[in-house]
Parts: structure tokens; C-alpha cells; sequence
């Protein structure tokens, strides 16, 4: 990737959906992330762009009503770990090889997606799709 973009974001299953991804708030520069099972088998963490955000949500988690987004900056966890922008889809995501770590993260926001108002278009559990929800963190998912 040419340029990195400042922020990248690991997207979690909201804990009102998986209670282990509950962290405490603050969150301790200590505390480990859950890795999930995609992120185990992988043997790394998937990152995102706020570019590549909506996408992601709607290939992994379009059977989810809320998730977490967490924002790290890319710089800085690039200057301490190792950060790998590999292929995928015909694009480039961030590839963490290390643990994700409540020092990483810079901020957070929990999006939660609504029932799907006449016209709009549904999944199969009636919410609307992602694209609605993210704009509650318009200004912060950059």
C-alpha cells in the first residue's frame, strides 16, 4: 500500500451478542482482545479501512445486530507490531501478527443497527443493513 491510511479498525461482535468480547471501560492498557475463531485459524487479526468497514460487516457479520468497532492508529501500532497489508478480494486489508492489546486502541464506538423502516432494505431478521447504522459514527469511522 503506497500510503497508510491514519486510522484502521477491528470490527467485534458487540458483547450484548457474544459476552466474550467484553472488555472493561477504560480500557487497561493491559487487557487482550478475544480473538475470534476466523483470527485464530488465521494465525493473525483482521483489520479494516473505514473504507473497507461497510464491506467487511456485510460478508462476516450480516447476522449481526450490533458490533464494536475499535479504532487504532495505524502508525503507532505499525511502530510496535507487526502489521502486514496482504490480499484479499482484490484488495489490501491490515493484517495484525501480534496480539490486540487495550494499549493499541485508540478509541471505540458500539453501532448497533434498527428494525428497517418501509423501503429500506432488510436482511433476514428485519434490521437494516449496515450502511444505515454507520452513520452514527460519521466524523469517526475516517
Amino acid at each position: 500500500m503506497s500510503q497508510s491510511p491514519k486510522w484502521i479498525y477491528k470490527i467485534l461482535p458487540h458483547s450484548s451478542v457474544d459476552t466474550r468480547y467484553t472488555f472493561p471501560i477504560p480500557i487497561p492498557a493491559s487487557h487482550s482482545f478475544f480473538l475470534s475463531e476466523l483470527d485464530y485459524k488465521d494465525g493473525f487479526v483482521h483489520l479494516s479501512t473505514a473504507a473497507q468497514v461497510p464491506r467487511t460487516l456485510e460478508r462476516f457479520f450480516s447476522d449481526v445486530p450490533a458490533v464494536t468497532l475499535l479504532r487504532l492508529e495505524t502508525a503507532r501500532i505499525s511502530a510496535f507490531k507487526r502489521v502486514r497489508w496482504e490480499e484479499s478480494h482484490g484488495e489490501k486489508f491490515p493484517h495484525l501478527y501480534a496480539l490486540l492489546e487495550g494499549e493499541n486502541i485508540d478509541s471505540f464506538k458500539e453501532v448497533h443497527r434498527t428494525l428497517a423502516k418501509s423501503g429500506e432494505k432488510l436482511d433476514g431478521q428485519g434490521l437494516a443493513g449496515w450502511g444505515e447504522a454507520l452513520k452514527s459514527v460519521d466524523g469517526w469511522l475516517e
